[in-house]
Parts: structure tokens; C-alpha cells; sequence
């Protein structure tokens, strides 16, 4: 049984947070995409609440792979819209009950829109580049705004930003974000959508990307391919 496995049938269950159980075969769908292509690096989250998604990501990297959450924990004075309280200690707490041991999991405590060029810089240097990066901080505009930036920043070749909450009526600021940073014209471009995640890749992988999971999930009854900030995307929806 593969890590992910274990901890969606072990661990998931009791990890609290908002992740759709559905996300299992797209997580390894991409996983084995980027295997599949040699695509290397890290693990990172803007936004980590209890870790539900956290530990779920690291349980996708190699043995020895870097898994770094960035979040305010404790500090909800900056948490300015409430999108999930969280705690260090309970971070902590689940990631040494269903997390993997052979993993190097570091908690940085920061307001991400507070980053600098340098501190990116620095967090490549550090903990990257990354090939799994979710977006799932404050849910303002201005905070997903700057969080895909610095998810961009930080990718390795044929890395993966996921964005939480894309679509969700409860959380218009997270799709409207996601309309000006593709609106730019970033370096990335998305690939899939499932259960509210918006997944994107390097422009240069976009169409690599596309065609696997189209070929996939061929026979998916809640498969659509359409387009999204003029790129072409597998949707499944619900």
C-alpha cells in the first residue's frame, strides 16, 4: 500500500479540515504524472490548518523529501478573513500521529503576503524548488493574489500549484485572485479542476499535463474538458 493510501484510509479520517475524500485519484494522477516525466522536488503550503492536506502531500514526496507549511498558527490577528484557525501544536500533533517519519517537515510561522523577492529566494534555496505547492491561506483577493505569485516563484521544472477554493461560492475572493493572476500572463497555466482544487502547470508542460490526465480519466462521468483563462482544462464536476 502506497504512503497516500495509508494515510487516506488511516489518518484522513481524523485529521480535521475541509478536503474532499475524492481528491485521492487526482493527487496520485498528478503524482504519477510528474513520476512518469522525472519531474522532481519539495512539498510546500501556504495555509495549513490542522495539516489534513499537508500530510497528504507529504506522503507523495521521496524518502527524505522537504515538506514545508507556512502559516500565521497561533497569530489570527493575522488571519484577517478566519479561512481556518490554526494551531502549531495540533500541526504538529497530527503530522507525528499519520505523517511520515522519513520526511524533513519544517514550519515556517509568517504572513505570506509579507515574503520578500529575498525571502522566496531563500525559500527555494532552503526547502526547494517544489513540485507540489498549495495555495490555501487567507482567501482575500490581495492574499491569493500574492500566495500564487510566490507559489510560482518557487515551482521546479513541471511543478504543481494547487489552489483551494477556486469556484467556492463561499470564497469569491480566491476565483476572482485566480482571474488577475492569470490575467498577467504567468508563467503557469491550469490543467485540472476537482472538488474545488484548481490544479496548474509551467506553460512549457501545460499541454503534457492536459493530455495525460484527459487520457485518464477518458471514461470519468463527471469529465469535461473546457477552457479556463483561455488554457485548456480536464474538469470534473461534482
Amino acid at each position: 500500500m502506497s504512503a497516500i493510501d495509508r494515510y487516506w484510509r488511516e489518518g484522513f479520517p481524523h485529521v480535521e479540515g475541509w478536503v474532499h475524500g475524492g481528491l485521492l485519484a487526482y493527487l496520485k494522477l498528478v503524482d504519477q504524472i510528474q513520476a512518469d516525466a522525472g519531474i522532481a522536488g519539495h512539498g510546500a503550503e501556504i495555509g495549513v490548518f490542522h495539516g489534513k492536506f499537508f500530510i497528504a502531500l507529504a506522503s507523495l514526496l521521496p524518502p527524505d523529501g522537504k515538506m514545508t507549511a507556512l502559516d500565521v498558527f497561533d497569530d489570527q490577528s493575522k488571519n484577517i478573513d478566519g479561512a481556518g484557525e490554526g494551531s502549531l501544536e495540533k500541526i504538529k500533533s497530527n503530522v507525528a500521529a499519520y505523517g511520515r517519519c522519513d520526511i524533513d517537515h519544517v514550519y515556517i510561522a509568517t504572513d505570506s503576503t509579507a515574503l520578500t523577492a529575498l525571502d522566496r529566494v531563500n525559500l527555494v534555496r532552503d526547502r526547494g524548488p517544489f513540485r507540489l505547492f498549495s495555495v490555501d491561506g487567507c482567501h482575500t483577493v490581495e492574499h491569493t493574489l500574492s500566495d500564487l505569485r510566490t507559489a510560482e516563484d518557487c515551482l521546479s521544472s513541471g511543478g504543481v500549484i494547487i489552489l483551494d477554493d477556486f469556484m467556492h461560492p463561499h470564497w469569491p475572493g480566491v476565483t476572482q485572485a485566480a482571474s488577475l493572476f492569470c490575467a498577467g500572463v504567468p508563467r503557469v497555466a491550469p490543467f485540472l479542476y476537482a472538488h474545488h482544487k484548481l490544479f496548474m502547470v509551467g506553460v512549457g508542460w501545460h499541454a503534457h499535463f492536459v493530455d495525460a490526465c484527459r487520457n485518464t480519466l477518458a471514461h470519468h462521468d463527471s469529465m469535461k474538458m473546457t477552457t479556463m483563462f483561455h488554457s485548456k482544462v480536464v474538469s470534473i464536476y461534482p
